[in-house]
């Protein structure tokens, strides 16, 4: 997410020669209007297409436009053919979002508070050019923010 400028020489990922136009994450919640409500709430953009949807929610995030859908439990385990992930007691994976700057990693860390997230990893610096919070979702899957300053990052 954001500029991109670090990926310069990155190249689409290409099947068949076709690149590949759009990525999203499925994910299960046990509550779809209490998640639909807490994305919003921390500033995830709601998707037209599933606003009014009873069975699912989906929201756009960062420019790219890329898709997370929410599903109910029972939904989503139908879909993945699979049981899901206590997120209790497990980390199924780790989504991160792209800062700008430290002040925005701080201001998401207080919305997501006000919002009723649980952070669990409170807004720190890290090796001198690093600077990130952790939180869970109202489902307990973990999100970080990141803000990188490139210009502290250590020359390989």
């Amino acid at each position: 997410m954001g500029n991109g400028s670090r990926y310069v020489n990155a190249k689409p990922l290409k099947i068949n020669s076709r690149p590949m136009k759009t990525m999203w994450i499925n994910l299960p919640v046990k509550h779809l209007n209490a998640s639909r409500t807490f994305f919003k709430a921390i500033g995830f953009r709601e998707n037209p297409i599933h606003e009014k949807a009873e069975h699912m929610s989906s929201f756009l995030i960062g420019d790219t436009d890329f898709v997370m859908v929410l599903f109910p439990e029972e939904t989503f385990k139908c879909i993945a053919a699979n049981e899901i992930s206590d997120t209790s007691k497990v980390t199924e994976v780790l989504l991160n979002i792209d800062a700008q700057s430290k002040a925005e990693v701080d201001e998401m860390a207080k919305i997501v508070r006000d919002a009723g997230g649980k952070i669990f990893g409170e807004p720190a610096e890290s090796e001198g050019w690093m600077y990130a919070f952790g939180f869970e979702d109202l489902d307990g899957h973990r999100w970080g923010m990141l803000y990188m300053d490139m210009d502290k990052m250590p020359k390989s």
